[in-house]
């Protein structure tokens, strides 16, 4: 008896000591701030609010994520692109959150207006400089109602960073985030800039185009730090809204502080998180719905019916499911997301590590990286 009992306790200490040295062994290497993975912070959520502008006579749609750790934390405000909505971004602005800012994303007027767009050129046309004067406006308000907003959602109370402020967007939402910033648009060189803003990050910024108003001298102004992100496919509504034609965005600001992203193999919708088609084989493709079918739900695309990604390759877990486009858009929103993290943190928080990441982004594959 006594020695099955010394047997089974030298037993039992031999697992131990092999389960600590495995412990040992495969201890997790910590996690980078900068890596696209989901931040430690937890997120909570306002969502589908409406906020009353009465000296506009107008209700603005609006959702924020914030840290529920104490504050204060940096803000964002966010504007979507043309025909979306704060429902588009969700994967960003969590995601931001989730590492420590407060994100305010309103839904400006345009929301669900592609089902009035008959053709993508129409898009612009159908724009005037009272509406992106309005869309400037959706984001300052919120900005001039912060005691407001903390005294609605008491959850919101010490936890924003008045100082701190940086206007993001998508599309003609980066033309939104680059006005307050200190674009302006011609003719009269109107100016939206909002001192308050310290940081702008443009996503599909716009390049000069006579519809809005752009010229080489547009951005001029545009002295505060800002990065413009891009991709290699980043085509909009008409054949000249091309990848070079948003790099000018960048060529055009003066130098300080000022960097240009641009990812390969990127598109349009790469910058929402967001998977719209697995594309079937061709021989299936007749049984797909049609694209142009006019009762799909416009958010479900942040680009028009023509200009949608189609995502090519093999089915989940069958060989070759590497080179799935669908996990390539995966790994370059990935992309995106770490790399405005970088820049959100150099600029708002003052952060080094944050500065080192940015700096290396080029690095990175299938990133280019220009700064001045």
């Amino acid at each position: 008896m006594t020695h099955r009992f010394a047997l089974v306790s030298l037993l039992a200490l031999s697992l131990v000591s092999c389960a600590s040295s495995d412990s040992l062994d495969n201890t997790p290497t910590p996690r980078s701030r900068y890596s696209g993975e989901i931040g430690e912070s937890p997120v909570g959520v306002i969502p589908e609010e409406v906020f009353r502008d009465t000296q506009r006579n107008k209700d603005i749609p609006f959702s924020i994520h914030y840290p529920t750790r104490s504050g204060p934390h940096p803000l964002i405000l966010f504007s979507h692109g043309f025909g979306g909505s704060y429902r588009t971004y969700v994967a960003l602005t969590s995601y931001w959150a989730s590492q420590g800012y407060v994100v305010i994303a309103p839904s400006h007027a345009d929301s669900g207006r592609r089902r009035d767009v008959r053709r993508a050129e129409d898009i612009w046309e159908s724009q005037t400089p009272a509406d992106w004067r309005e869309r400037v406006r959706d984001l300052t308000l919120f900005l001039d109602s912060l005691d407001e907003l903390e005294r609605r959602y008491t959850e919101l109370q010490g936890k924003i960073d008045r100082t701190k402020v940086a206007v993001g967007g998508h599309s003609y939402g980066a033309f939104t985030a680059m006005l307050i910033g200190g674009t302006r648009t011609f003719p009269g060189a109107t100016a939206y800039a909002d001192p308050r803003v310290k940081a702008v990050l443009a996503m599909s910024p716009q390049g000069p185009s006579d519809v809005r108003g752009l010229t080489a001298e547009s951005w001029n102004e545009l002295r505060i730090p800002a990065l413009f992100m891009t991709g290699g496919m980043d085509r909009g509504v008409t054949e000249t809204e091309t990848p070079e034609w948003r790099r000018q965005a960048y060529e055009l600001s003066p130098a300080g502080d000022k960097w240009l992203i641009v990812l390969e193999g990127a598109r349009h919708g790469s910058f929402t998180g967001r998977i719209e088609f697995i594309e079937v084989p061709r021989t299936e493709q007749q049984q797909l719905p049609s694209v142009a079918d006019p009762n799909r739900d416009p958010e479900r695309d942040p680009r028009l019916p023509d200009e949608r990604p189609r995502i090519t390759g093999t089915q989940p877990g069958r060989p070759g499911r590497e080179g799935m486009p669908g996990l390539r858009e995966r790994g370059i929103f990935a992309q995106v997301k770490a790399i405005s993290l970088a820049f959100l943190d150099t600029y708002l928080r003052g952060d080094a590590e944050g500065r080192t990441a940015l700096e290396a982004a080029g690095s990175r594959g299938g990133v280019e990286l220009q700064k001045k």
